[in-house]
């Protein structure tokens, strides 16, 4: 049950979407809006799926819709239960996000807590400072649940009906059935997120580490066998549901997966891809599209995996930062799903390094971005090179986070091991370097 003070932070999200969902104007700019709709997230790209389907016509002959099959079908059932009028149930997906993200957060807070009450003996007592509380507990957690309620990127992207949102709430669900190691849940939500965007498959490396502990708190090589064919088995399974729901048709290959790695559409929106693409010559297209795919799916996972082997939930969320960020047809949600989780690593903001110019720096991407989009598209005053200057600073800015909070993260790790005295080379104050 939720007590006084959750109760009325949903209720406060709650009438929030609800009032702005009315103001017609303020709906019709989201939903119209590249910051928050991409080609493949737009609703109305799927009602024009849905009607294709009733009129026997395949949605994905040419480049409308971008959703699986196993989307679509779930999307129709929704809109013909709500007879069209789905915004309710955009409402209710925003709201189990956030009831989802602040259980997870009391459930990591909780487990990090146990944990340096467990690990306390072999801290530096002069690190007393930096030690977790259970008033930390309970306030991160209440903090992620009102920012998830009133972050503005998450409402814009709920008013927009963005597709995104129920992808989100499976994500949230994937990150909830980690942190209370349920496998087999995890498992089949994994794999149907991963089918609708395969940028989550590289969840499935935490996953081999959270779930191959044994009780010594060792890995066991045999349960991460398992844990690989079971996901092989389940994301083969989805795959053909797909195919079947279809018409036994691979049709979709092409206008779901090919579409994202290949990136063919190129609508301006919040990432990187559509400016480079649009500037490349095709001679070397592919030698980039391929370097930038494998910098989101494969640069950093190994390397982390190693770093982070003790701490499989920090990078866990540490990857859904990175894809959410460098994907091929990123949004304001898909950065709203990980900065909701930031409440959770406050204990780190101390170490974080370049906290006021990353606040200065989305401030002002969210804000110059519809500015220099009217400029470019409705005065003709500017031209694209304007609005993409808000992407890189919006990217850069995700980059600094993300690089910070690793740092802080490490530094913190090591100053609870080796106290917070830095000793003395020759004479100077030593200089720490995390590696």
């Amino acid at each position: 049950m939720l007590d006084r003070i959750e109760t009325a932070y949903i209720g406060i999200g709650l009438v929030l979407r609800v009032f702005l969902f009315f103001q017609t104007r303020i709906r019709n700019y989201f939903e119209d809006s590249g910051e928050f709709v991409t080609p493949l997230t737009s609703w109305k790209r799927v009602i024009e799926g849905i009607y294709l389907q009733k009129l026997n016509v395949s949605p994905f002959v040419g480049s409308v819709v971008h959703e699986t099959p196993l989307s679509l079908f779930f999307y129709s059932k929704l809109h013909a239960l709500t007879q069209g009028h789905i915004e309710g149930l955009f409402i209710i997906a925003d709201l189990l996000i956030g009831l989802f993200t602040y259980k997870i957060a009391r459930r990591i807070l909780t487990e990090l807590f146990a944990q340096e009450v467990k690990e306390k003996a072999t801290y530096k007592e002069d690190s007393k400072s930096l030690w977790l509380t259970k008033e930390n507990v309970e306030k991160s957690a209440l903090a992620v649940l009102l920012c998830t309620m009133i972050n503005p990127l998450g409402i814009g992207t709920c008013l927009a009906k963005s597709s995104l949102v129920f992808h989100n709430l499976l994500l949230t669900m994937t990150f909830y059935f980690f942190t209370t190691y349920q496998l087999v849940p995890f498992i089949i939500i994994l794999a149907v997120t991963s089918s609708i965007s395969f940028y989550p498959i590289v969840l499935i490396v935490p996953a081999l580490l959270q779930f191959s502990k044994t009780k010594s708190n060792n890995h066991s090589i045999i349960r991460a066998f398992f844990v690989i064919i079971l996901f092989a088995i389940v994301s083969t399974s989805v795959l053909f549901l797909n195919f079947f729901l279809n018409h036994q048709s691979w049709s979709f290959l092409e206008s779901t997966y090919s579409f994202i790695f290949h990136v063919p559409d190129y609508t301006p929106n919040v990432g990187i891809f559509w400016y480079f693409f649009t500037e490349m010559f095709d001679h070397f297209r592919s030698l980039f599209v391929w370097t930038f795919q494998m910098h989101v799916l494969l640069l950093y996972l190994f390397p982390f995996a190693i770093r982070l082997r003790k701490d499989p939930i920090f990078f866990f969320w540490l990857l859904c930062a990175i894809f959410c960020t460098f994907k091929s047809y990123p949004a304001y949600g898909d950065a709203t799903f990980y900065f909701n989780y930031l409440p959770i690593w406050s204990f780190l903001f101390r170490y974080v390094r370049h906290s006021l110019i990353i606040i200065c720096m989305v401030l002002i991407a969210v804000l110059m971005a519809p500015i220099t989009w009217y400029l470019w598209i409705y005065t003709g005053s500017a031209n694209a090179n304007f609005y993409f200057a808000m992407t890189m600073v919006f990217n850069v800015a995700q980059t600094f986070l993300i690089s910070d909070l690793l740092y802080a993260y490490i530094k913190r790790t090591f100053l609870l091991q080796n106290g917070m005295t830095i000793p003395e080379i020759d004479g100077v104050e030593g200089q720490l370097e995390f590696r």
